[in-house]
């Protein structure tokens, strides 16, 4: 028998340390392959976890759902090819959607999203539907028929060309959603995990809707003020707060928003183009309150939609249910934005909320008050000098009419801040000229100070 030499043993060891460890991490490399690819054709399918209403009916609102992943590299492409389909559930994230994300300070890493236009494809919204390549697209998925509207990213009847490496992705509660509308077009390296739309049929499908009859309410409007009320009332109830009002002029108020919004394609608050704002609009119909404010959307709502939809939006929720808030009114106007029909929906909140002034504010005043009428008797004392006014008279009759104004003005608003109650806009006035008033009153005094010392 031959025997092994312990020295080429020993060199041979470090050699055997290498070989194990290189087949393990052969083998391991091809389980963890073979199990990533198995999760890209979905047979180990990635349990994704989805939140938010924007893909009901189809998805859940919250839970865990089963998806295939997405590997844009174009080397993996190569040989293992994979194509994104219209119909396709992507579940994606970018620049945009973390920003969102933060915004809405929600944990979630991504958009979940259905791919509606594909490179190459030209999309367009009109009146609530979908149109691709100029042929209005059938969706049984979408949680309600004409509820597809135009944002900030794509207007209502503009048609859009999908450029390349890139897609079109609505969410199937349109009205809520928040994709390419508002984000733009994602990247296909932006994908993470898909859904096929035969797969979706299979498991989905019975969460979907019959579209043959979508068009049969293309033009009418299902919104009721009464019923948002009683919504909106409740939801208030439930968080302690007194029920809003709803007041006729307000409605007239935002209608008349509504008109110069859609006239101008303005839906800011500053009335940026149009320079009617809801402040003018309240004044023209006869309305007045301390605060005020206006939320608008684009489309048809139910008042049950609309009232889910406004909840969903970034900050729609506390505006909504602002305690200082006691009046509201609600317009639907249907009229012409960039050359197609389209209805929006404005609400016109106000409330009155005492000023509360500081007891140190209203003691200033009621000491520069007393001030005043204390050094008033002096001042009118002068005309008695017969010689001493002939010579500065102007500047004695200037400096008497100033305490006047001042000491009237002062009581008013000494009156006004002891009862609580807002400054008009004359008083307003008054207070910003107070200051120079003052300095004008201190001058003459000086010079005619002065004067006397001399005289």
């Amino acid at each position: 028998m031959s025997k092994r030499n312990p020295i080429i043993e020993v060199l041979l060891w470090p050699v055997k340390l290498i070989i194990f460890l290189l087949k393990t991490v052969i083998f391991a490399a091809f389980i963890i392959g073979g199990w990533f690819i198995f999760q890209m054709f979905g047979i180990l399918p990635v349990q994704v976890p989805v939140s938010g209403a924007s893909m009901l009916p189809t998805l859940p609102e919250e839970g865990l759902v089963e998806f295939q992943r997405y590997v844009s590299d174009p080397r993996i492409q190569t040989v293992l090819p994979q194509r994104i389909e219209k119909g396709d559930i992507v579940v994606f994230e970018n620049e945009k959607t973390a920003k969102e994300l933060q915004k809405q300070e929600k944990d979630e890493s991504g958009f979940v999203k259905r791919v509606i236009g594909l490179p190459g494809d030209t999309v367009s919204i009109r009146n609530g539907f979908v149109s691709v390549n100029g042929k209005s697209i059938e969706e049984p998925y979408i949680l309600q028929p004409r509820s597809t509207f135009g944002s900030t990213e794509v207007k209502d009847c503009q048609e859009l060309k999908v450029p390349q490496n890139k897609l079109f992705v609505l969410g199937d509660n349109r009205k809520i959603s928040m994709d390419s509308r508002q984000i733009g077009m994602v990247s296909y390296n932006d994908i993470e995990y898909y859904i096929p739309f035969e797969k979706q049929e299979k498991k989905f499908s019975n969460k979907w809707r019959d579209p043959t009859h979508d068009l049969d309410t293309e033009f009418e409007s299902l919104f009721d003020s009464s019923e948002y009320l009683s919504l909106l009332n409740e939801e208030r109830r439930k968080n302690k707060l007194d029920p809003l009002s709803y007041d006729p002029k307000l409605e007239q108020s935002a209608r008349l928003r509504a008109e110069v919004m859609l006239k101008y394609d303005d839906f800011s608050f500053e009335a940026k183009k149009s320079r009617y704002t809801m402040e003018q609009a309240m004044g023209d119909v006869g309305y007045s309150n301390i605060i005020f404010g206006e939320f608008p959307m684009t489309g048809y709502y139910t008042a049950k939609e609309l009232f889910e939809a406004f909840l969903e939006r970034p900050g729609a929720h506390d505006f909504l249910l602002n305690p200082d808030y006691d009046d509201i009114g609600v317009s639907t106007f249907v009229g012409s934005l960039n050359g197609c029909p389209v209805q929006v929906v404005i609400q016109h909140l106000a409330g009155f909320v005492p000023p509360n002034y500081g007891t140190g504010e209203i003691a200033s005043w009621k000491e520069g008050l007393v001030r005043l009428k204390n050094i008033q008797p002096g001042w009118r004392d002068l005309k008695k000098t017969e010689e001493f006014y002939n010579q500065y008279k102007t500047e004695i009759d200037r400096v008497n009419e100033i305490i006047d104004v001042r000491i009237s003005r002062m009581e008013q608003i000494v009156k006004r801040m002891e009862a609580n109650e807002w400054f008009n806009d004359e008083e307003d006035q008054w207070i910003d000229q107070d200051q120079e008033l003052t300095k004008e009153q201190n001058d003459i005094a000086d010079r005619l100070n002065e004067s006397i010392s001399k005289f």
